[in-house]
């Protein structure tokens, strides 16, 4: 008896920028963030939003990996949220939040369509391996917004009268 080897289940990777709120907080705003994203919520897939195909590192879904080209190492997108749709019609659509290079994207088993809406019912952080940290930026002295060439020679005026 031959077993085949099992393959990691595949799943479909989008940007978030693709996906918007319809109504809500921030309605109208393309979700680049997970501070964007607010429980009862309803989100839409922006038209001709692309899914690439991804594969699952582990059972729990901590971690997906995308090829980018032949020529090219796989991506590897870090889990940071699971979260929980549900279509207008009830359907339910389970979404893996993962970033890569600080690009959010969103997975899921199956690609979610174009002109339903999802509402938000559930999210649920996951302990991410590298915390974000805001790094201030170097001191830029200021500069006046209109400065004096320096060919030119003030000149004063002085009226008799």
């Amino acid at each position: 008896m031959t077993t085949t080897p099992a393959t990691p289940p595949t799943y479909y990777a989008c940007p978030a920028q693709s996906f918007r709120a319809e109504f809500g907080v921030c309605r109208g705003e393309a979700i680049s963030s997970l501070d964007h994203l607010h429980l009862g919520d309803v989100y839409q897939v922006k038209l001709g939003a692309e899914w690439s195909p991804v594969t699952s590192c582990n059972s729990a879904c901590d971690a997906f990996s995308m090829e980018l080209a032949a020529n090219l190492p796989c991506e590897e997108l870090t889990t940071l949220a699971h979260l929980i749709f549900m279509t207008t019609t009830g359907r339910r659509a389970d979404v893996y939040a993962a970033m890569s290079q600080g690009q959010l994207y969103l997975v899921s088993e199956t690609t979610l369509q174009m002109g339903s809406e999802y509402v938000l019912i559930d999210s649920q952080a996951r302990d991410a391996p590298f915390a974000p940290v805001v790094v201030p930026s170097p001191m830029v002295p200021a500069h006046a917004a209109y400065a004096q060439p320096a060919h030119t020679v003030p000149v004063r005026l002085r009226v008799n009268g």
